[in-house]
């Protein structure tokens, strides 16, 4: 039997954040499954939280043939199935859309840091099953009415080709902004919604908190969200175009908390990479230039709060370490 090649450093380093991630959520659903009261929203999670362990256990026999140590990640001590319900009219399913949207761009770049075939497959095959249940999210939300589409735009009866620099500045010769095109309208209003998710989660975290500085930390990661929403609606206002209303679901008056601190600190970092990755890459497609520094300016925010953010982690004794190379320049010191 031919044997594998040993795992490189970036197939272990993305195979390690994978197994933190999916730990996350798998644990996150042990509540949100708990408090459901619609079986549809059940029988998603409940198959969604299959898929992920069996994930998980295909995670844990790699670590284990490559004789690495199994991280800690997230565990059942980290949620309280038995605490009220604390999100109400489908937040669930919103939740699990913002993490099957993190998941997909997360699966997409590991794969690219992938050189053994297992590893290259594994994440194949996380990708399909991320899509999977986006969609089953996506379209459950669409049913309910409780996520609002993008606004219509009339279709182009001809193909127009840019034929002055104004259109790159983004103003016309008397000084009115280019109106958005296509493309800039999907990446604000995508910016927006999750923005509005997110807003939900980190005020629910907020609101159960049962340390003050972490407490302090998710008043101000909410109004961070809340000011990116505002901020990116009125950019598509001037223009009069319809933004999202509130949705994403609601939060109850409880405050007795479902999680652990350390894994609603996680989950507030891992939405920071998220907007940070993908509020850039949006932004990269902007073609009117009073787009990106409005938006570069708030992921310095953002940017700024995941440090913080990191930095309690680290206080608190959460933030698990990934594999570290060996320090040679420590080693020759001895």
């Amino acid at each position: 039997m031919a044997t594998k090649p040993a795992l490189s450093a970036s197939e272990l380093g993305t195979l390690w954040m994978t197994y933190q991630q999916k730990t996350m959520v798998a644990r996150m659903l042990d509540y949100f499954i708990e408090k459901s009261d619609d079986d549809k929203a059940k029988e998603i999670m409940g198959n969604l939280q299959n898929d992920i362990q069996l994930f998980i256990d295909k995670l844990i026999t790699l670590f284990e043939e490559e004789k690495a140590v199994i991280p800690v990640g997230y565990t059942k001590s980290d949620v309280h199935v038995n605490a009220p319900k604390l999100y109400d009219q489908d937040f669930d399913i919103h939740f699990v859309r913002v993490m099957k949207a993190i998941s997909m761009g997360m699966h997409s770049l590991h794969l690219c840091m992938g050189y053994r075939p297992d590893i290259m497959q594994l994440y194949l095959d996380l990708t399909a099953m991320t899509q999977k249940y986006y969609i089953q999210a996506t379209t459950f939300l669409l049913e309910r009415g409780t996520l609002i589409k993008p606004p219509h735009i009339t279709m182009p009866n001809e193909v127009e080709f840019a034929t002055n620099q104004d259109y790159l500045r983004g103003i016309k010769i008397m000084g009115d902004k280019r109106p958005l095109n296509s493309v800039e309208v999907a990446h604000l209003y995508h910016a927006i919604e999750n923005n509005i998710v997110g807003a939900n989660l980190i005020m629910g975290f907020a609101q159960v908190s049962q340390n003050n500085d972490i407490e302090k930390y998710f008043n101000r990661g909410k109004d961070l969200a809340k000011n990116l929403v505002k901020s990116f609606t009125k950019i598509l206002a001037e223009d009069e175009i319809p933004v999202p209303a509130a949705e994403g679901g609601t939060i109850t008056d409880s405050t007795t908390p479902p999680f652990s601190d350390k894994i609603m600190m996680y989950c507030t970092s891992l939405l920071c990479s998220f907007s940070l990755g993908s509020n850039a890459f949006g932004t990269s497609f902007s073609l009117r230039n009073d787009i990106p520094p409005s938006v570069f300016l708030a992921l310095k925010d953002v940017f700024d709060y995941a440090t913080d953010g990191a930095k309690l982690m680290v206080k608190h004794g959460w933030l698990e370490e990934p594999p570290q190379m060996i320090d040679r320049k420590k080693m020759i010191s001895k």
